[in-house]
């Protein structure tokens, strides 16, 4: 299982700056067809924000987000036995897309099921025990990741003045090439 976790977590430090140069620079367009930021999240900062930040200050404070995510982990729980087993994980976020798009007036269309069909591949990622159910340990696990990604001055708050990390050099940038 390590063989796996390793690649799985280098392709995801990877991304992150450039997700979240995306976010910040507004290279990510948003247009009708797609979702502005709501309930469902998303990469980018601005829908972090808009997913969690319950008191509408423009900012989301660590004890804010892992309240809103326990009181999301407890409601989705429907069987009681203190872990979500993928239909239960599933149904937490279709629940969430589904007052997104009825919010802003959307039909569901092809987005809304790659969406679904992402939050699927997501478990199946987040379930690191690969037991079929996502403790809140392994929950816990994610959301630290998630929210220091975001908090890139490091000081409890993800607000729009945390500065878009700067992308880590590989060692390629002054490195001569043979000619």
């Amino acid at each position: 299982m390590r063989h796996i976790l390793i690649p799985l977590a280098l392709v995801l430090s990877t991304a992150a700056p450039v997700l979240a140069q995306q976010a910040d620079t507004g290279s990510e367009t948003e247009t009708a067809d797609r979702p502005a930021p709501g309930l469902a999240g998303g990469h980018r900062k601005a829908a972090f924000i808009a997913a969690y930040d319950t008191d509408g200050d423009g900012a989301v404070a660590l004890d804010e987000y892992n309240a809103i995510r326990k009181s999301r982990f407890d409601a989705a729980d429907a069987d009681g036995d203190g872990a979500l087993n993928e239909a239960e994980y599933v149904a937490e976020f279709q629940g969430r897309l589904d007052q997104q798009y009825a919010d802003q007036a959307l039909d569901k269309d092809d987005r809304y099921e790659k969406s679904l069909e992402q939050a699927r591949v997501r478990f199946a990622i987040v379930d690191r025990s690969r037991d079929g159910a996502l403790s809140w340990a392994e929950q816990q696990l994610v959301a630290a990741s998630t929210f220091s990604r975001h908090d890139t001055d490091e000081n409890g708050v993800v607000d729009a003045s945390d500065p878009i990390p700067a992308p880590e050099d590989d060692g390629t940038a002054d490195t001569p090439t043979e000619g």
